[in-house]
């Protein structure tokens, strides 16, 4: 039986520190690892007290088909298999459909910066699923929001991201939607 892992995130772009710190450290502990997009629409965001800026449009300019491109095609460059891996969606803010996308056994890994990561772990805790934190950092040397500040005022941002999430960055249009978006909010 393959020992299953779980991992979950905006993903609004991946960056490396979400491969290098998180996805890839977490499939050093299982067989098989899923790759939860949260957020997957905003009928499956809610605020969260503890952190009220993650569900702000803004913030998630990236629908879910185009973060799981971004997603597939960076593991793929890591070297992973099609085999390694799913992608599901992952409506973290209702805890209780999580049983619907991922197994009840599998183990969720997850890297804690803050309140809201705690939340997170007392969620899954609380539907009766198996979570650890993967490490102890407090904090982030990259995010996206930082990746999405560099290319709204085009400053270098692709050294943060993989090669291969690079072409779909530009093919998505990011810049002119966090353009758009933005102006909408002013």
């Amino acid at each position: 039986m393959k020992k299953i892992g779980v991992v979950h995130g905006r993903f609004q772009p991946l960056h490396k520190g979400h491969m290098d710190n998180y996805i890839l450290l977490a499939l050093e502990k299982c067989d098989f690892l899923i790759i939860g997009i949260t957020n997957p629409d905003p009928t499956h965001s809610l605020p969260d007290e503890s952190n009220l800026s993650r569900t702000r449009p803004q913030n998630n300019p990236l629908t879910y088909y185009e973060r799981l491109n971004i997603i597939t095609a960076a593991l793929y460059e890591s070297g992973m298999n099609k085999e390694d891996f799913l992608i599901v969606p992952f409506p973290i803010n209702f805890p209780q459909l999580l049983k619907f996308y991922v197994p009840k056994d599998a183990t969720h890994y997850l890297t804690v910066f803050d309140e809201w990561g705690e939340n997170k772990i007392k969620y899954l805790k609380n539907n009766g699923f198996k979570a650890r934190k993967l490490t102890n950092n407090k904090e982030k040397n990259i995010s996206s929001t930082l990746v999405r500040e560099k290319i709204l005022v085009n400053k270098p941002w692709k050294s943060l991201v993989y090669k291969s999430t690079q072409p779909y960055i530009e093919s998505y249009q990011l810049k002119n939607r966090l353009i758009k978006i933005t102006n909408q909010f002013l």
